[in-house]
């Protein structure tokens, strides 16, 4: 027959710290201590939430306000690519003015690449449309490539940097009033705006030197 210690030492009023140390009384001496425990299945984590709540130890917390948005990795990383993407518009239209003897590689050039970064943006708006079930997404995003895909085939250089103006602008307006995108962060909303501004007046300057 096993040996109670514990209802011995209650009978006697001994206080010594219990001796026995296998699981059942390492499971009670936990329970009753309160303390966090740390090996739960699912379902005993989600039981013993439900009872206790949860503990601070188990809530991430969240990054403080007055942190500089530049600790972000994502947001750092965002906004130097953005910033490194405006390289070719700045350069190339820089490259037009300078060096037009060679004026018909130049346009070549920033025409492919204006191509390629509307590609890129609206090719966004497919993963975005995936996710949130938006058909409308899909079709806007393959109307803007298709546009244009023909645009730079059958329109002079000129005329298709003034086209590249409009569809980067008219992606901005789409972004900032169609609900699909209010999840975006302030931060992305800020640098689309201001590397639409910078990207749109370099096809000004390059469709009046064509």
């Amino acid at each position: 027959m096993a040996v109670d210690h514990e209802k011995i030492r209650r009978i006697l009023g001994d206080k010594e710290e219990s001796t026995d140390h296998g699981l059942g009384a390492k499971s009670l001496q936990r329970a009753v201590s309160g303390s966090v425990p740390t090996t739960l299945t699912p379902y005993e984590w989600e039981q013993w939430y439900a009872e206790h709540g949860v503990p601070d130890v188990h809530i991430k917390p969240a990054r403080p306000k007055n942190i500089p948005l530049a600790l972000d990795n994502t947001a750092t990383a965002a906004i130097w690519l953005g910033r490194a993407g405006l390289l070719p518009f700045v350069g190339l239209t820089f490259a037009l003015y300078v060096n037009s003897q060679n004026q018909p590689l130049w346009e070549n050039a920033l025409a492919t690449y204006t191509l390629s970064i509307i590609c890129f943006l609206v090719g966004a708006w497919w993963g975005i449309g995936l996710i949130r079930r938006s058909p409308v997404a899909l079709l806007l995003s393959n109307g803007v490539v298709l546009v244009a895909f023909f645009g730079q085939l059958l329109l002079s250089t000129a005329g298709f940097f003034v086209l590249g103006i409009v569809l980067f602008t008219g992606t901005i307006i789409v972004e900032h009033y169609h609900p699909l995108f209010q999840s975006q962060p302030a931060y992305y909303a800020r640098l689309r705006l201001h590397l639409t501004l910078v990207a749109s007046f370099s096809l000004a300057i390059a469709a009046l030197l064509s």
